[in-house]
């Protein structure tokens, strides 16, 4: 498997314009940097800057779309991206790509036998992960095999755990049981056999807890059983949930 870390400016700039709410932040490290650009892009053109965020979805900004946009809009992304302001911002973006590459590459071989294991996948595939600022959450599987990335280092070897997680969403459907059996896989498990951590507690999505504590029982029976197979262990508890 193999992921190609890359950049778009076009999707970097319209990701940090639209992150302004409080909790889009995932650290208050690069704020007063990311709120200096947020500005200035305001200062510039109310009208272009709302219309961008009002189009905020990654799949127009990363298919080579932006030839749709108005000569003003172009021109205004263009301002942007010549700005000391955005300047700053991409420096930024690009020493974390070279930390989240780094970090990837450092614990590839490990996770990959690990969740080889656990899933009973081959992992054959390449994906490319859009990188956005780390001072802004950002977790997305996109589709054909994109990841748009983006967050403040929580915790120990963070990115590779959520870079896993995205992928693995490749390889499942976009059901509640689907999420929670991502989550057991890599918040929880590989998490646990990275940084010695237990759980419970869970540290995924809130809104997962009551299935995963739930189907917690199941979970560690699954661990220790052999030949694993994560989409038959899916079945098994789909037709349990569905008899309860």
């Amino acid at each position: 498997m193999k992921l190609n870390f890359l950049i778009d400016d076009n999707y970097l700039i319209v990701h940090t314009l639209a992150s302004m709410a409080s909790d889009r932040f995932s650290s208050q490290e690069y704020k007063k940097t990311i709120v200096a650009f947020q500005d200035f892009a305001w200062k510039k053109s109310e009208t272009c800057y709302n219309f961008l965020i009002a189009r905020f979805y990654p799949e127009f900004w990363l298919d080579y779309k932006v030839s749709e946009l108005s000569q003003k809009l172009t021109q205004y992304l263009d301002f942007l991206k010549k700005s000391a302001s955005f300047g700053k911002i991409l420096e930024q973006t690009k020493n974390y790509l070279k930390r989240c590459e780094k970090q990837w590459n450092t614990n590839y071989k490990v996770t990959l036998t690990i969740l080889k294991k656990l899933t009973g996948f081959d992992f054959n595939k390449t994906f490319t992960v859009f990188i956005t600022h780390p001072g802004l959450k950002n977790g997305r599987y996109l589709g054909n095999n994109k990841i748009a990335w983006g967050h403040h280092e929580d915790y120990e070897n963070y990115t590779t755990i959520y870079l896993w997680h995205e992928i693995l969403h490749s390889y499942f459907s976009s059901t509640e049981l689907d999420h929670a059996l991502i989550s057991f896989l890599t918040d929880e498990e590989l998490r646990a056999r990275l940084n010695g951590d237990v759980y419970p507690p869970f540290v995924t999505h809130k809104e997962l807890f009551p299935l995963m504590k739930k189907l917690l029982p199941l979970w560690r029976g699954y661990l220790v059983s052999e030949g694993k197979n994560i989409l038959k262990f899916k079945e098994k508890v789909q037709r349990m949930v569905k008899s309860s």
